[in-house]
């Protein structure tokens, strides 16, 4: 039995822009070969199909090398302070493809289907999503972000107290991007971390109780992630007395937009994604 695809998944949004044509048009490019590289396995000839997908993985492995070195060379001419740290996440990823073409004559087309999807999803989306987004942050005024940083309807999980809790967390980013005079800089720091800390707390364990009540096969999973996000902000704090204030404010900017809400996006969907389909098989 062939394993269930979500291929409403790999669709471009919009929201997966970083600012920078080129880059997004190519970004667009590697979703529509994901995309037919998944559909394959809707042929009838299994031969056939493991020898379609081989040539499309080869094709994809192809065109993220080429997308991988144009990306570099524009993080490269806009001066990103984690290019180094951007490079050693493709190499991971080109890595991973290149395994996946080798052991795909070992691997039968469900298995192939599953680790392809896999990987286009954690790491065409999440990278994207995450890593390549710190890139458009990296570029953009406080003013800017400001403008165009608020709640939208795409981020609710349909619980009250869960999207309401969520909304709060863009309460407190706009305060984050609110430009402020020299003078009022570290207290502004001091009281958007302190109200930072205090929503994480309380909301991060109201989210594991609503895990835990609809028995969300995930929940230690997404707990640890919880935990991550967590010790990273730990380990920012830790540089404010070493960081310039102005690039302190832009990465204090960057944890609120890829550990929180890009967290809503991605790992909090998924506890609605997963409901939906189960209210949706036992009915």
């Amino acid at each position: 039995m062939k394993p269930t695809i979500n291929m409403d998944t790999i669709i471009w949004k919009s929201q997966y822009n970083i600012g920078n044509l080129n880059i997004d048009q190519e970004h667009q490019s590697l979703f529509l070969i994901a995309r037919k590289a998944l559909s394959v396995a809707k042929l009838e000839d299994t031969q056939k199909e493991k020898g379609t997908l081989k040539e499309l993985i080869k094709e994809l492995f192809k065109y993220v090398g080429n997308h991988f070195k144009n990306e570099e060379q524009y993080m490269e001419s806009i001066s990103y302070p984690e290019l180094v740290h951007h490079k050693n996440f493709h190499h991971d990823m080109l890595l991973g493809l290149k395994t996946l073409t080798e052991k795909i004559n070992t691997l039968n087309t469900e298995e192939i289907e599953t680790r392809l999807y896999d990987f286009i999803h954690e790491y065409f989306i999440k990278h994207i999503m995450t890593e390549d987004k710190k890139i458009q942050l990296w570029t953009m005024s406080l003013e800017e972000l400001r403008k165009t940083f608020g709640w939208k309807d795409i981020y609710s999980i349909h619980n009250t107290q869960i999207d309401n809790e969520h909304k709060q967390l863009f309460d407190i980013a706009q305060n984050a991007f609110k430009v402020v005079d020299n003078k009022e800089r570290y207290e502004k720091i001091k009281s958007i971390l302190s109200d930072l800390y205090d929503y994480m707390k309380t909301h991060f364990k109201h989210e594991e109780e609503y895990m835990l009540a609809l028995k969300y096969p995930k929940l230690e999973e997404h707990k640890k992630i919880h935990e991550d996000i967590i010790e990273e902000l730990n380990i920012f704090v830790k540089k404010l007395l070493s960081l310039d204030v102005k690039l302190f404010e832009k990465e204090l900017a960057r944890i609120i937009d890829i550990l929180l809400v890009q967290h809503i996006i991605q790992e909090d969907k998924k506890i609605m994604d997963w409901f939906n389909f189960n209210k949706v098989t036992k009915t």
